[in-house]
């Protein structure tokens, strides 16, 4: 069967990906329903042991799946889902985003975090574009601990507190939005120029316009009839634009170089 490259499929993701080819994927970055909101698509658990293999059948050798997920008092799946993904996947990092507002009970702390795990189908294959590893922080040491010369910007860590969420919802777009520019930084990090960037349960459809965006393939499948709509319009108003960004220009007193100043 051809893939349906760049198109939003309304259906069961299972029944949709069974006719897909073995290897064809480059990416999986979901967000399945955490069982945390009453809402109708929020009731029923969607990770299953099927669906991790029929990702890990679709993936490619250097393919990552990335899911995001929660952990506390009202938001388990994290829990839930790692003991069913780790069976085939290999299990690599997981991610913390620090939002800037929170929910919770008032006896107890503020949850303000949201978790995303990384798998990757082979530890020695996976796809990983090391210029994208690095931030928008200027580095503090210009050696490393081995005396080495060290990027004049700070590697990426796995606790994201610089990519703010929107302070005001609008359920009418998603009741769970994710943030874009975390989307970015892991399509980036992960893929190249035409790859295919796949989510399963594609809501609102930040992944595919992300992926759009930065001049990759993508594949959206969602059970909602509404949102699958509202996903194909966002990418109506989107167009490619392969783009790396620039960093901010290095302070040259930063690299060790003497300026007119200090003559």
């Amino acid at each position: 069967m051809k893939l349906p490259i760049n198109q939003i499929i309304c259906g069961n993701c299972l029944e949709v990906m069974k006719d897909w080819p073995d290897g064809c994927v480059d990416l999986v970055l979901t967000d399945p329903p955490y069982l945390t909101t009453k809402e109708v698509w929020d009731k029923k658990e969607v990770v299953s042991e099927e669906l991790s293999r029929e990702l890990f059948r679709i993936a490619k050798p250097s393919c990552s799946l990335y899911c995001w997920c929660g952990i506390g008092e009202k938001s388990q799946s994290l829990i839930r889902w790692f003991p069913t993904f780790s069976k085939l996947w290999k299990f690599k990092d997981l991610i913390t985003w620090k939002k800037q507002r929170g929910i919770g009970m008032q006896k107890g702390w503020l949850y303000t975090r949201e978790e995303i795990m990384w798998f990757v189908k082979d530890n020695k294959q996976f796809a990983w574009n090391k210029k994208f590893q690095y931030g928008d922080e200027l580095n503090q040491f210009k050696v490393g601990m081995k005396g080495t010369k060290v990027h004049p910007y700070k590697r990426i860590s796995d606790v994201w507190i610089d990519i703010p969420e929107k302070l005001t919802r609008n359920t009418k777009v998603h009741f769970t939005p994710k943030p874009l520019k975390a989307i970015e930084r892991i399509i980036l990090v992960h893929t190249k120029e035409n790859d295919v960037i796949f989510d399963c349960f594609a809501g609102s459809g930040t992944t595919c316009v992300a992926a759009k965006m930065l001049g990759r393939r993508y594949i959206g499948i969602d059970i909602s009839p509404e949102y699958c709509q509202i996903t194909r319009e966002r990418l109506k108003g989107v167009r490619p634009s392969l783009f790396e960004k620039p960093k901010k220009k290095i302070p040259e007193q930063t690299l060790g170089i003497k300026t007119k100043k200090d003559v």
